[in-house]
């Protein structure tokens, strides 16, 4: 008979203690993945949120440049279009030949000593119908007018009312024009004119 002893006291035959069970670190791995799976998918939402408002802002940016363009291109047909100058240039001109007949009508006097508003008064008290004044010469001892009338035969009787009014007393026109365009055959056009002096 063989005996052997076994020293049970041997570390080898101690009852270890795990830690982890697989159960619990299967659990960890589980919960793990699902972490990540969950970071996953916020990142890729987050994502293509960022995507979609980098298209939205391509597309303003396009449209900004688009419109800036077309305001250039705009502004480029303006700057060569002359017709803007010519108004302008236009404007200036009416508003500079007015200046000077307002300046005209204050500083001009007769060698009356009056101003010209007198005889102005007496052609509108001379007011014939279908007869009119195209143009009015006035200076010192000097009337020039120039009009058009429908009818031939009432230019006379506007001349001779003439008399009725003072101021045009003891002038004597020496002029006296009637004509016809062939391109306006629908009206006379007249013309009557003082002397450049008149010394009687």
């Amino acid at each position: 008979m063989i005996v052997q002893q076994i020293n049970l006291y041997q570390d080898r035959f101690r009852e270890k203690r795990l830690w982890l069970s697989a159960a619990q670190v299967a659990a960890a791995m589980l919960v793990l993945i699902g972490a990540i799976s969950i970071w996953s998918f916020l990142l890729d939402s987050e994502l293509q949120q960022a995507q979609q408002r980098n298209l939205a802002i391509k597309a303003d940016r396009d449209s900004m440049t688009a419109e800036l363009a077309a305001a250039n291109t705009e502004l480029a047909r303006l700057l060569q279009d002359s017709r803007l100058d010519d108004e302008i240039e236009n404007t200036a001109r009416q508003i500079s030949a007015r200046k000077k007949v307002l300046n005209f009508v204050d500083a001009n006097r007769f060698g009356s000593g009056e101003g010209f508003s007198a005889y102005l008064v007496a052609l509108s008290n001379l007011h014939v119908d279908n007869i009119w004044l195209n143009q009015i010469r006035l200076a010192e001892n000097f009337v020039q007018l120039k009009g058009s009338s429908l009818s031939a035969e009432q230019v006379p009787g506007y001349f001779d009312r003439f008399s009725d009014e003072e101021i045009f007393q003891g002038n004597r026109f020496d002029q006296f024009e009637l004509s016809r365009d062939d391109k306006s055959e629908w009206k006379v056009d007249f013309e009557i004119a003082t002397r450049v002096t008149l010394d009687e």
